[in-house]
């Protein structure tokens, strides 16, 4: 019998990869040993090594025999305990381990800059879509009858008024057929029915009628196939806490931007398949979990409450607005997406692989948002009336619903705000400046209102650039202030809140009816040249990298 005796002790301790796992599936000398063989060898694991999916090599001499070079595997887990067996069932099954990406970890405090800049688009984008709801909401709150002859849609960039003619789809018989009157009465009526408890949900509903006009009952193919595409998403990660490879990624946002539901459709069946694999164990791996869910619906609803998806044209004026609806919607959108991508390694704890094809993400997004512009438009003209038909009504909310409502997104935002700053006083206090127009917003129609109010509030674009700027400033001051990496975030947390809570706070008391400054020659004329101002200045920001680089 050979005896072998270890020579050697490790000649390298290194990461597994995609391309490295490739080329070693058909490895000889691959083996796993025991807690026992490891501690009769003398192998001791540094403390510093990294979470993760490990190998160590080891010349292994026979008498009589050259000596060979075995390559052990081992894994590392969350709670920094080695398993020579290589299971880490907090990271991948042993099964998995050619397929798996070992990642290391990720502290947003380390990295102060990029947490903080995160934060100052964060808050930027939520004032943003928070104005736009805020506005909406005035119209959202009143039933109107289907059957009134007009779609209206109330939005920062104008008003969308499309009338009654019959359009050149709408004229087909296929459409009186009972089974697109009966999708079209579910519709409607299911999305009347949950509008009172739950206006964003009547939203997802109906997100999909210009292609249901289109194309009536072919347009239900899309749902099967987005929970086919969550499970498979998860599957190819084998049920992990992880975001899916960039191919899965770029599918389930195109899905979702063709229809929010699909989107939603994707991200239950995606958290249900990691929850079937015992993955969804920890509030980080629920958070990156609920982060990848993000980019398959949330595209298509921040366009949406950005610009109006669709708007009437007849002058250079409305056709200004629409190509205006293009540009602001589909750049505004890819870069919060892109931050969203960015700000994934912070709520998983770990450095993950996505975050390096964030501008690829967020790129992809942009033209995705442009074809649904497009493709909105294209349903609009053709089928004018199936859509007035295909909208629900929306119901009043009950106090108590919107006060249930305000707590959940305080909720969500407390717990995606603690795993960047940690749990502390600052983030108590940033809570509390977030969920104050929350609940003052419950009771809006009890304040005082005026138009002057209305009137100078900034929107669009200048509102985005507005808080963008104003948040990059405070950033600044607070750094030079707080040279500390740890006090420089949190301190910048409760200074960021500042500017959107301000906003959201006067925006309670303005009034609808103030004259429009946009009218007059010279205003029309100043608000085009000050747009164009505007929109460069944020592509400037965006590409130039000021704020936010592509890094991690």
């Amino acid at each position: 019998m050979i005896r072998k005796i270890l020579i050697a002790s490790f000649l390298f301790l290194n990461f597994a990869t995609l391309a490295s796992a490739s080329q070693t599936t058909d490895q000889t000398l691959y083996q796993t040993i025991t807690e026992s063989e490891a501690l009769s060898l003398n192998i001791v694991i540094p403390a510093e090594t990294t979470t993760g999916y490990k190998s160590l090599e080891i010349n292994v001499a026979g008498m009589g025999k050259a000596p060979t070079i075995k390559e052990i595997f081992f894994c590392k887990d969350l709670k920094g305990i080695i398993h020579w067996d290589n299971i880490c069932t907090d990271l991948a099954s042993h099964s998995t381990l050619q397929t798996v990406t070992p990642l290391a970890p990720y502290d947003p405090l380390a990295h102060p800059k990029r947490t903080t800049d995160t934060a100052v688009i964060a808050f930027a984008a939520l004032t943003a879509v928070a104005g736009a709801g805020m506005m909406r909401s005035n119209v959202a709150g009143k039933s109107t009858s289907n059957q009134q002859g007009y779609l209206a849609q109330l939005s920062r960039g104008g008003v969308l008024v499309a009338g009654t003619q019959l359009g050149r789809g709408d004229k087909g018989s296929i459409w009186k057929r009972p089974v697109n009157q009966k999708m079209d009465r579910f519709v409607t009526r299911s999305g009347a029915a949950i509008s009172g408890f739950s206006p964003l949900a009547t939203r997802i509903l109906s997100d999909g009628n210009y292609q249901r006009s289109l194309i009536g009952p072919f347009s239900l193919i899309i749902y099967p196939s987005s929970i086919a595409l969550g499970v498979l998403a998860s599957r190819s990660l084998h049920q992990q806490a992880l975001p899916p490879s960039l191919t899965y990624v770029l599918l389930m946002m195109a899905f979702g931007v063709i229809d929010a539901l699909a989107g939603i459709l994707i991200s239950v069946a995606f958290t249900f398949s990691v929850l079937i694999g015992g993955h969804l164990t920890s509030l980080s791996s629920v958070l990156t979990v609920a982060g990848v869910s993000m980019l398959a619906f949330t595209p298509t609803l921040l366009a949406g409450a950005f610009r109006p998806y669709r708007r009437a044209v007849w002058d250079f004026t409305s056709l200004w607005e629409r190509a205006t609806d293009y540009l602001l919607a589909s750049i505004l959108t890819g870069w919060v997406v892109q931050q969203i991508v960015l700000g994934l390694p912070g709520l998983s704890g770990l450095q993950l692989p996505i975050a390096n094809h964030a501008r690829a993400i967020a790129l992809f997004a942009a033209g995705l948002i442009i074809l649904r512009f497009a493709m909105e438009d294209f349903s609009a003209r053709l089928f004018p009336q199936r859509l007035i038909l295909l909208e629900p009504e929306y119901r009043e909310r009950s106090i108590s619903q919107q006060i249930i409502s305000s707590l959940f997104r305080v909720a969500i935002f407390g717990l995606i705000a603690g795993k960047f700053i940690g749990v502390s006083a600052q983030l108590f206090i940033g809570i509390g400046l977030f969920a104050i127009p929350l609940f003052m917003g419950v009771f809006e129609d009890r304040y005082p209102k005026s138009t002057k109010v209305q009137k100078w509030m900034p929107t669009g674009i200048i509102e985005m650039l507005f808080m963008t700027l104003v948040g990059y400033f405070l950033a600044m001051s607070v750094q030079a202030r707080y040279p500390n990496a740890r006090t420089y975030v949190l301190i910048s947390f409760i200074a960021l809140s500042i500017p959107g809570l301000i906003l959201k706070l006067l925006a309670l008391f303005g009034k609808d009816g103030a004259e429009d400054w946009k009218v007059s020659r010279f205003g029309k004329i100043a608000y085009r040249v000050l747009g164009i101002v505007a929109l460069g200045t944020l592509i400037y920001i965006i590409l130039s990298g000021i704020l936010v680089s592509n890094n991690v």
